[in-house]
C-alpha cells in the first residue's frame, strides 16, 4: 500500500434489504386466534335473533382493528432498515448482508488446488532477492536491511471469480504487508514503477498507528482505502519462545493468520480467522474483475512476511 491512508464511499457497503409486505394472510393465521374461539362472553341471555349481527358487528370491528395495528407496525419496522441503508451508502437490491458467497470448509478442501508446494516458485514471478523460501513458507522481505520499495511476487495464472485461502505471519519492524488480487503488472503507460502491482488488496499489518488487518487497498490505482474492518482487527506481536533463563533477540512476530478472500463478480469478500472484515461491491466502471494474485512485502523497516497454504477454487 502506498500514499496516505484515506477511507472512500466507493463501491456499496451490503446492507439488509427492505422487507418485502406479503398477501394478507386468513385472520386465523394473522391474528393467531383460532377463529372457532369465542371473542367476548355475554353476561346476560340475548335472543337468537339479536346475536348474530351483533357478534358479525363485533367481528368486524376487530379485524379492521387488527389491520390498521399490523400496517402501524409493519412501517415501523421498516423505517429503521430505510434509515440504516441511508446511513451506509447506496444500497444493492439484490445482496443479502448475510450471505456468504464462498463455499464451505469441506467444499473447499475436498475442490481447491495449490498455488505452492513449500518446494519451489513454479509459476511466480518477481524479484527473487526479496523471496525465498523456508520451512515450506514463502518468506518476503529480510530482516538484516531495510526494505527501499514495495516488493512482490505475482503468479503468472490469472483468475477471475475464486476463493482464496492462505496463511500470513509477520515479524520484524516494518508491518506492513498484504495479498494482492485482481491486479496486474505496470504497463509504460500506467506511469507506476514496473514492481509495483495495481489492483485489489487484502491488507496485514499496520499503517498509522492503526491495525489494517483485513482491509481493502487500491494498490496503485485510486490509492486508498476502499473498506476498514469496523471494530479494527487486532492482531498480537510478542516475543518468539525462548529456553529457560535466556533472553530472546529474536524480533516480534506475530501468530500464522488464516486469510480468506473470496471475489464473484463485483462482490468481495475478506475474512480473518473466520472473522469477516469486509463485504464489498465494486460499482465504479473500468475496474478489471480479473488478473493475478501477489503476495506483498511493503517499504520500510525491516521486516518479513510469511505466506504459507496457499490454496484457491475457482467459482462458476
Amino acid at each position: 500500500m502506498i500514499g496516505d491512508m484515506k477511507t472512500t464511499k466507493t463501491g456499496q457497503f451490503i446492507s439488509r434489504p427492505n422487507q418485502t409486505r406479503l398477501p394478507k394472510p386468513p385472520f386465523a393465521i394473522e391474528t393467531g386466534f383460532n377463529s372457532k374461539m369465542t371473542i367476548f362472553a355475554m353476561s346476560s341471555p340475548v335472543s337468537s335473533s339479536a346475536k348474530a349481527p351483533s357478534t358479525r358487528l363485533i367481528v368486524a370491528a376487530f379485524l379492521l382493528l387488527a389491520g390498521v395495528m399490523m400496517t402501524r407496525e409493519i412501517q415501523a419496522k421498516e423505517r429503521p432498515a430505510q434509515s440504516t441503508a441511508s446511513d451506509a451508502g447506496p444500497a444493492s437490491e439484490t445482496a443479502n448482508a448475510n450471505e456468504d458467497i464462498g463455499v464451505s470448509d469441506e467444499e473447499f478442501q475436498t475442490r481447491s488446488r495449490s498455488l505452492f508446494d513449500g518446494q519451489i516458485l513454479a509459476g511466480f514471478e518477481g524479484d527473487a532477492s526479496w523471496f525465498r523460501i523456508e520451512d515450506e513458507s514463502i518468506v518476503a522481505g529480510r530482516l538484516d536491511q531495510p526494505i527501499p520499495k514495495n516488493q512482490f511476487l505475482a503468479t503468472t495464472e490469472k483468475f477471475d471469480n475464486f476463493e482464496f485461502r492462505a496463511e500470513i505471519r509477520m515479524r520484524g519492524e516494518g508491518r506492513n504487508a498484504g495479498i494482492q488480487f485482481r491486479s496486474r503488472r505496470p504497463k509504460k503507460s500506467d506511469e507506476v514503477p514496473p514492481h509495483e502491482m495495481i489492483g485489489f488488496q487484502a491488507d496485514a499489518g499496520y499503517s498509522a498507528e492503526r491495525s489494517i488487518w483485513g482491509a481493502l487497498y487500491d494498490e496503485s490505482r485510486r490509492r486508498r482505502m476502499l473498506q476498514l474492518p469496523e471494530p479494527p482487527f487486532e492482531v498480537e506481536w510478542k516475543k518468539p519462545p525462548t529456553k529457560q533463563g535466556t533472553e530472546s533477540v529474536a524480533p516480534e512476530q506475530t501468530d500464522w493468520i488464516k486469510m480468506r478472500i473470496v471475489c464473484r463478480g463485483p462482490r468481495i469478500q475478506i475474512s480473518l480467522n473466520g472473522t469477516q472484515t469486509v463485504d464489498y461491491i465494486e460499482t465504479e466502471e473500468g475496474i478489471p474483475q480479473v488478473g493475478v494474485i501477489a503476495l506483498q512485502i511493503h517499504s520500510g523497516k525491516p521486516a518479513e512476511a510469511w505466506y504459507r497454504n496457499l490454496r484457491i477454487l475457482g467459482l462458476d
